[in-house]
């Protein structure tokens, strides 16, 4: 399994652009990606601004199939073009028995 967190920051008014298509994509991929075991994106309470994508693939083909995917690939460039700064990325490993379960 792999995990990966990442964190965006909007730019200023664009929050609520972003969290439409983050939204639709993340129905998107819960409808048609079963090696996406998790795919929850949160918005933080204090800060309209900030989201945070916390994602857990069954293997490595279902991690580098997800961006490849036509409604993924067609909501990126809106979606980039809302995001401030670079995003934080990271990459996990989940531990433990029944990890992502």
């Amino acid at each position: 399994m792999i995990g990966i967190v990442m964190q965006v920051r909007t730019k200023p008014g664009r929050g609520d652009e972003f969290a439409a298509l983050v939204a639709k994509l993340q129905a998107d991929v819960r409808a048609n990606e079963p090696g996406a075991l998790i795919f929850q994106v949160l918005r933080a309470d204090d800060d309209e601004n900030v989201f945070t994508f916390i994602e857990l693939f069954a293997d490595e083909a279902a991690y580098t199939a997800h961006p490849d995917m036509p409604y993924h690939q067609a909501m990126s460039a809106a979606g980039w073009d809302c995001v401030d700064g670079q995003p934080d990325i990271r990459r996990y490993t989940p531990i433990g028995e029944g990890a992502g379960r």
